[in-house]
């Protein structure tokens, strides 16, 4: 069995009017279309929502709702290929999170997708921090997902670099503020899933473990205060599960080096581009990985995590 955990899915309305000009791909007739061109047997749909960085916080609220409802209603006219994920907004306040308990216990929506930061907002603030307690009771996953655009925006306009660098970035700078801020320490149950493995966080953790090892030593770096951890970054980047969404075999193989076969899904992003579905199979095939490892990340740790029997 093989399950992709990353796929998105937009609703009617928001296909006709996309923060980017041209047709919208990303749409539940692509996903089931790329899945029957595939062996994918089943779909995890969400939206991470990047419109949400241009709407006030009413219209945010009023979207998230028509978006969570909209994936529930693709599960259920396809209960045996889709899975779906409500759309979070971390930092959003009590509306926010009232809306993410709706879509969990009653959408019956197995996990929630959110950006790594909308307007500034970065999920390590503490006004996030309602929103994590409620996740860890839920006792669900949530993927942190990055922006259309991020920091440096100025320099990523040409290219696609908003894309291929600058979207990882941001995603690797939420997960390590994550981190050293001690999201662990404060729920040390949380189901925190990086997508696009982590934006190359396995790749930086060992300058985290020294940044943190080396107190005094390394004193013109700048400050390591307020300490809110109590080991080095890497113990909790192993608590962590990340999505294989890279397109780069020695990506992936760093990955599940860093972490352990148990805690990377297999993801494809596609839609929206549908061509990467294939690629994405490839990367963990290339691999040629112990069966047993194989099998976690194609379906074993995603049925672990999304409650599937």
């Amino acid at each position: 069995m093989i399950i992709d955990w990353h796929t998105h899915v937009y609703t009617p309305e928001d296909q006709k009017n996309p923060f980017w000009q041209g047709k919208c791909p990303i749409t539940i007739e692509n996903v089931l279309s790329t899945m029957d061109a595939s062996d994918v047997d089943m779909t995890v749909i969400s939206n991470p929502y990047h419109e949400l960085a241009y709407m006030t916080p009413e219209e945010q609220l009023r979207a998230v709702k028509l978006q969570n409802d909209f994936i529930a209603r693709q599960r259920d006219a396809h209960p045996d290929r889709l899975l779906g994920f409500a759309t979070g907004v971390p930092c959003g306040g009590e509306a926010f999170v009232r809306e993410t308990e709706r879509a969990i216990r009653e959408l019956d929506l197995r996990g929630v997708i959110a950006m790594s930061s909308i307007k500034g907002a970065y999920p390590d603030d503490d006004a996030a921090l309602p929103f994590f307690d409620l996740i860890q009771s839920l006792d669900v996953p949530v993927m942190i997902h990055p922006p259309a655009v991020a920091f440096g925006e100025e320099r990523l306009r040409e290219y696609r670099l908003a894309s291929s660098i600058g979207r990882p970035a941001d995603n690797c700078l939420a997960l390590a503020r994550l981190i050293v801020r001690g999201i662990f320490e404060k729920f040390p149950d949380l189901k925190l899933v990086g997508s696009h493995l982590g934006g190359g966080i396995c790749e930086v953790i060992g300058r985290m473990d020294y940044a943190y090892e080396l107190q005094d030593e390394a004193y013109f770096l700048g400050s390591y205060e307020p300490m809110l951890i109590a080991h080095a970054p890497s113990h909790y980047l192993k608590k962590m599960y990340l999505d294989c969404v890279c397109y780069h075999p020695p990506a992936a193989r760093c990955g599940i080096e860093t972490i352990g076969a148990d805690r990377i899904l297999f993801g494809t992003d596609a839609p929206p581009l549908a061509p990467l579905k294939d690629r994405g199979l490839r990367v963990i095939r290339e691999l040629d990985l112990d069966p047993a490892d194989e099998e976690k990340i194609f379906s074993g740790n995603a049925r672990k995590l999304l409650k599937l029997h």
